[in-house]
């Protein structure tokens, strides 16, 4: 990335003042209300989140708008060159188009949201920043590691010389962890959820408010929070939620109201323990029906030994399934975002 990235004539300063945002659960809701909030001051934004959920235009933001498809095309030609040369995998590249994007703009803030773990990744490259650590729990363990601290490290190495860190709502333990693994740095915790939007989003609102006041010194009056795409997002009786891994997934069993949800449609990837997110479904919601994710080589594959569910591989069969033994009430789809979004594309034709 540094090598594509310094060929390109790439200057971090372009990028206005960076918020870099890492950890496990909460990056995206996070990163949208900041972006959101600091467009309601009137200043200008940059915003470049994964994964997307109709169109990779998603990813790339400005001011709110999905880049056009003419720019990304333009400056994705531009780029090919580099991503050949320099080997970019997927998500690299679109870094590496986003960066080059929001550099033509020249915001006055670029919120940028790490992929997996935060050491490695592809947006670690920018150095001068307000570093912020969301909600930390165990997930991609193949990657970074089983124990909750090693992967609080990974986050942790967005961090740099950068000497305030903004904090979101932790266990106990993992936050006096980063205290004790932070002694030289000003942390502002966060230490309470928002009520204005639903749990468990609310501890990321708060987290935004705080960087929001930490950068400007005030908030925007009047505004409004809207949660990203597949966010406890309804449309009609279907209820879409990415979460995806134990920590998010017993969130939401949490704040769910499963007095209203007849059945629930999940699926994963292959990487993540669906038996466990299954177990932390079952005790509330009845009716679990499991599938596929369509067209996507990281899908679990079906049949599983899970007692107590129903499973079928292709989606679409698998959510009439859902809605046949919802009955009256509402279905819950959950457990992996590009689920989510293949029943977006479903319910939207």
């Amino acid at each position: 990335m540094e090598g594509a990235l310094a060929e390109a004539g790439f200057r971090e300063e372009s990028l206005g003042r960076i918020i870099h945002v890492a950890g496990t659960n909460g990056k995206g809701s996070t990163c949208r209300f900041t972006a959101d909030m600091l467009k309601a001051c009137g200043y200008k934004t940059a915003l470049f989140t994964s994964p997307h959920i109709l169109k990779v235009n998603e990813r790339i933001v400005s001011d709110g708008r999905d880049i056009s498809d003419a720019d990304f095309d333009r400056i994705f030609a531009g780029c090919v060159p580099l991503i050949e040369k320099y080997r970019l995998s997927y998500f690299e590249a679109l870094t590496l188009i986003a960066f080059m994007y929001f550099s033509e703009l020249k915001p006055d803030f670029s919120v940028i949201e790490t992929g997996m773990g935060g050491r490695f990744d592809s947006s670690n490259v920018l150095n001068v920043k307000l570093p912020v650590i969301t909600a930390i729990a165990k997930d991609h363990a193949a990657f970074l590691g089983n124990s909750i601290y090693r992967i609080a490290d990974e986050k942790l190495a967005i961090i740099k010389d950068n000497r305030t860190v903004m904090l979101g709502m932790n266990t106990p333990s993992v936050t006096e962890y980063i205290r004790k693994a932070l002694p030289d740095k000003k942390i502002i915790f966060t230490e309470e959820a928002s009520s204005e939007v639903p749990a468990p989003f609310g501890k990321n609102l708060a987290l935004a408010e705080n960087i929001v006041k930490e950068l400007t010194g005030k908030l925007p009056l009047n505004f409004v929070p809207v949660l990203p795409p597949c966010r406890m997002e309804r449309i009609g009786r279907f209820i879409l939620d990415g979460a995806h891994n134990p920590h998010g997934m017993h969130e939401l069993v949490k704040s769910a109201d499963a007095s209203k949800i007849g059945s629930v449609l999940i699926s994963s990837t292959a990487d993540r323990d669906i038996k466990k997110l299954v177990a932390l479904l079952s005790p509330k919601f009845r009716n679990i029906v499991i599938t596929e994710i369509p067209d996507n080589e990281r899908s679990l594959r079906l049949p599983l030994d899970i007692a107590g569910t129903v499973q079928e591989k292709d989606a679409a069969k698998a959510l009439n399934i859902a809605v046949e033994l919802a009955g009256n009430a509402d279905i819950l789809v959950s457990g992996s975002l590009y689920l989510c979004a293949h029943i977006k594309k479903l319910l939207s034709d």
